[in-house]
C-alpha cells in the first residue's frame, strides 16, 4: 500500500527514533504510524493471547489502549501470560498489565476496566474505541463481544487457541463485499455453545498462545493502516505440530442471526 510521504518535522525526535523501523516499511511509514497514533484499541482478556498483544500493541505507538479484565494473577498462568511474574500472584491483572505497558510506551493512554465484559457493559465499554481484540477464552463471551461488535460498526480481531492449535480472523459483519453480500461473524463458524473447549478444560502449550497472540496484533496493525493484505472474512488456522499454516474463506451463514436473512 503506498503511503504519502513521511514529514519528520511534524513528529518528535524520540517517536522517530523509537519507530525507525516501522518507518522504514513501505506498508506503515509515517502515515501508517500516524494511524497508529490515532487509533483506540480495546483489548479483551489478559490470558495467554492477551499478553502478546499487548505487548505489540504498546511497542507499534498505539495512541489509547483500553483492558479489560476482571482475573487476578494465578500460577497458572505464568507458562503462557508472560507479562506476569511469581511478585504479581493474587494482583488484579489489569494493574500489572497497565504498569507493564506505560514501561514499553508511557506516551500511551491507558484505559483499565477493571470488570469482565458482559451483556449490560458490553455497549458503554466498546463504544470509546475503534478496534476490539478479542482475547477471551470462552465461547459464551466470544459471542457477547461479536454481536456488540456488529451493533456498534467496530471492527472485531478475533482469535483463539487450544492444546497446539490456534485461529485468527477480522469479522465486520456490518459490511457488505463488492458483491453486496455481507462479511461474516463469529457466529457463522457455527462454534457449539459451550466452553468445554477452553485452556481449563484441555489445556494449551504456553508458546502456541504466544504464536497466535502475535498473529492477532499482526493482524491489528494491519487492519489498522489499511494493509492490502488482511484475514477480514477469513481464517488463518495455525497447527503447532505439524506447523502447518492455512487460510480458508468463512461463509456468510445466511441463517445467522445478526446479519443472516432469516
Amino acid at each position: 500500500m503506498d503511503q504519502p510521504e513521511f514529514q519528520s518535522k511534524k513528529m518528535k525526535n524520540n517517536s522517530v527514533e523509537r519507530f525507525s523501523n516501522h518507518l522504514m516499511l513501505r506498508e506503515v511509514g509515517g502515515y501508517g504510524q500516524k494511524l497508529l497514533k490515532k487509533s483506540k484499541v480495546l483489548i479483551v482478556g489478559l490470558g495467554g493471547l492477551g499478553c502478546p498483544v499487548l505487548q505489540y500493541t504498546a511497542g507499534s505507538g498505539i495512541g489509547t489502549i483500553g483492558l479489560i479484565d476482571n482475573d487476578n494473577v494465578d500460577i497458572s498462568n505464568l507458562h503462557r501470560q508472560t507479562i506476569f511474574s511469581m511478585n504479581d500472584l493474587g494482583k488484579p491483572k489489569v494493574e500489572i498489565a497497565e504498569k507493564f505497558l506505560r514501561s514499553i510506551n508511557p506516551e500511551t493512554n491507558v484505559v483499565i476496566y477493571k470488570d469482565r465484559l458482559n451483556k449490560k457493559n458490553a455497549r458503554k465499554v466498546i463504544e470509546g474505541f475503534d478496534f476490539i481484540v478479542d482475547c477471551t477464552d470462552n465461547n459464551s463471551s466470544k459471542l457477547i463481544i461479536n454481536d456488540e461488535c456488529f451493533n456498534s460498526n467496530k471492527p472485531l480481531i478475533y482469535a483463539s487457541v487450544s492444546g497446539f492449535f490456534g485461529q485468527v480472523s477480522t469479522f465486520k459483519s456490518y459490511k457488505k463485499d463488492k458483491n453486496n453480500i455481507p462479511y461474516p461473524s463469529y457466529r457463522c463458524l457455527k462454534i457449539k455453545n459451550t466452553n468445554e473447549d477452553d485452556c481449563d478444560h484441555i489445556g494449551v502449550l504456553g508458546s502456541i498462545a504466544g504464536v497466535i497472540g502475535s498473529l492477532q496484533a499482526t493482524e491489528l496493525i494491519k487492519q489498522i493502516i489499511n494493509a492490502d493484505y488482511n484475514l477480514t472474512g477469513k481464517l488463518l488456522i495455525f497447527d503447532g505440530l505439524t506447523n502447518n499454516t492455512r487460510i480458508i474463506k468463512i461463509n456468510w451463514d445466511t441463517k445467522n442471526i445478526l446479519n443472516g436473512t432469516g
